[in-house]
């Protein structure tokens, strides 16, 4: 079985800030938005799921029962796959002592084909949080198989925000509680938008470094360094 895409807790945090909906209607506040992917190479997890990959998804974002809540349908297909993916999240403020002020996060993610990368997983729970630490928004996630078996993986995420005139940067460290090894760090750089817009529809190029460790046990295949190059086209409503 393969994989295709899965979204990341960083930005179910971004849903906190949202304004809260009305407590007496199901669902309040609902946007939309829609997102098509070109990308050299699709990586997930740190492993190979693929060349000249495409991905369309469409998002929303919405207050369920008074819940910020957001939604994500997405379809992908390469050489090597072609499935769908449900997610679906909310995010709160809290506080932890110490720790301080921090964003918690729940989402569910669906892969309608599952996935062999980390164990055999066809849905899982990610729970984690996210604090600013000034000079980056820092996340951890920790993956709950609800479906199969994702050998306890997680994430730790960084979001350095613009750090040239429309350049962004994020970077993610990948783990297993099972064994207590990283698995891979990646790091992705959105590039200035193209100079032009088509039916108000954003064109971001992007580019992205991925180094898998090796001594994976077999479930990482292409140990090294990998590097992707993408465009993606993006449009609220």
């Amino acid at each position: 079985m393969t994989k295709k895409i899965v979204l990341t807790m960083m930005a179910a945090a971004s849903f906190a800030t949202a304004g809260s909906a009305s407590a007496d209607s199901v669902v309040d506040g609902l946007s939309f938005g829609a997102v098509g992917t070109y990308s050299t190479q699709d990586i997930w997890r740190g492993q190979h799921q693929g060349d000249d990959d495409f991905r369309l998804g469409v998002t929303a974002e919405l207050g369920l029962f008074g819940v910020p809540t957001s939604a994500k349908l997405a379809w992908s297909e390469n050489e090597l796959q072609n499935e769908f993916e449900f997610s679906l999240g909310t995010a709160r403020d809290f506080t932890i002592p110490v720790i301080g002020d921090v964003v918690g996060h729940v989402t569910f993610n669906y892969y309608s084909e599952g996935t062999d990368v980390v164990g055999d997983v066809e849905s899982e729970l990610g729970v984690g949080f996210g604090k600013d630490l000034g000079l980056a928004s820092v996340s951890l996630t920790q993956f709950i198989a609800v479906e199969g078996d994702n050998s306890s993986y997680g994430e730790i995420g960084a979001n350095f925000g613009e750090v040239y005139e429309g350049i962004s940067l994020t970077g993610t460290l990948g783990y297993v509680l099972d064994d207590f090894k990283a698995t891979h760090v990646e790091l992705t750089a959105d590039l200035p938008n193209l100079p032009f817009e088509v039916l108000d529809t954003a064109f971001t190029p992007f580019l992205k470094g991925v180094y898998t460790f090796d001594g994976r046990e077999g479930i990482w295949a292409n140990d090294g360094a990998e590097f992707i190059a993408g465009l993606s086209l993006s449009r609220s409503f």
